[in-house]
C-alpha cells in the first residue's frame, strides 16, 4: 500500500510541475531526499489513508543562502474550541478539508537541488525544484503566504486575533497548516466558497464534518427539549 501511494505522490508532484530532472551541477549542494510513510487513521482507530510523502532534508539547509524567513502560524486551540462551541450552540453545520500537496502551490524562493527519490533514480541526475517541497524551511511560509491571498480573494478577512481564523460573510474558516475548517449556517455556501478556493487553484479535498478534524470525535453528550445542545 505504501508502494502505491509513493508512485501517487511522484505522479502528483511532476504533474504539478514541482521540479525539473537535471543533471547533478558541480559546486552546488544537493539535498538528500526522504520518503516519511503514514497511515492516516479515522476517530474509531480505522486506517483511512495510506500516505507516502516525498521530502528534502531540510535540516541540511544554509541560512540566507537556500532560504531566508520560515515562520508560519498556526491556530490557536482556543480558536478551535471557539468555533466547536459556536457550532453547537448555533447549529452550524461544519466540513473539514485537507489541501493536497499543499507546500507545493507555492513557487520556490531560492536556488535548490534534491536528490532524485528513492525507487525513482536515474544515474548522474537531481531535481531541481520549482515548487515548494516539503521538509524545506521555508515551505510552510511560502504556502501560508498562498492560502491567504487564496482567503482573500474568495472575500475572507484575516482575523486580528488570531491570522489562522477568516472570516466570510457567510463562511469562517479555520485554518492548521494544510487542514481547514468551515463553518456557516448551511452547506450550500460551504460548497459554494469550496468550488471558489480550487478555482484559485487550491487542490482542496472535502473530508468530513469537524467532528474528525486532527483525528478529534466530537459528539454532544445532552440536547435539551428543543433539541439543542
Amino acid at each position: 500500500e505504501f508502494w502505491k501511494a509513493a508512485e501517487v505522490e511522484i505522479a502528483t508532484l511532476e504533474k504539478m510541475k514541482a521540479w525539473k530532472v537535471v543533471d547533478i551541477p558541480e559546486g552546488k549542494k544537493v539535498l538528500p531526499s526522504l520518503w516519511a510513510f503514514k497511515k492516516k487513521r479515522l476517530p474509531s482507530g480505522e486506517v483511512r489513508k495510506y500516505k507516502a510523502r516525498f521530502t528534502a532534508r531540510g535540516d541540511r539547509q544554509t541560512p540566507d543562502v537556500d532560504f531566508t524567513e520560515t515562520w508560519a502560524p498556526v491556530v490557536q486551540w482556543t480558536t478551535v474550541r471557539m468555533m466547536l462551541i459556536l457550532a453547537t450552540q448555533l447549529d452550524l453545520k461544519s466540513y473539514s478539508a485537507d489541501v493536497s500537496c499543499a507546500f507545493l502551490h507555492s513557487d520556490i524562493d531560492s536556488e535548490v537541488y534534491v536528490e532524485m527519490p528513492r525507487g525513482f533514480k536515474q544515474p548522474g541526475k537531481c531535481l531541481r525544484l520549482l515548487k515548494s517541497l516539503y521538509g524545506l524551511r521555508q515551505a510552510p511560509r511560502l504556502f501560508w503566504k498562498y492560502l491567504t491571498k487564496s482567503m482573500e480573494e474568495c472575500g475572507l478577512k484575516q482575523s486580528s486575533l488570531d491570522p489562522c481564523l477568516f472570516i466570510g460573510e457567510k463562511v469562517v474558516a479555520v485554518c492548521y497548516v494544510d487542514d481547514i475548517l468551515f463553518f456557516a449556517k448551511d452547506e450550500a455556501d460551504i460548497e459554494k466558497l469550496m468550488v471558489e478556493l480550487r478555482n484559485t487553484g487550491l487542490l482542496l479535498e472535502k473530508e468530513s464534518s469537524a467532528a474528525g478534524f486532527l483525528g478529534v470525535d466530537i459528539k454532544p453528550l445532552k440536547v435539551d427539549s428543543d433539541g439543542n445542545a
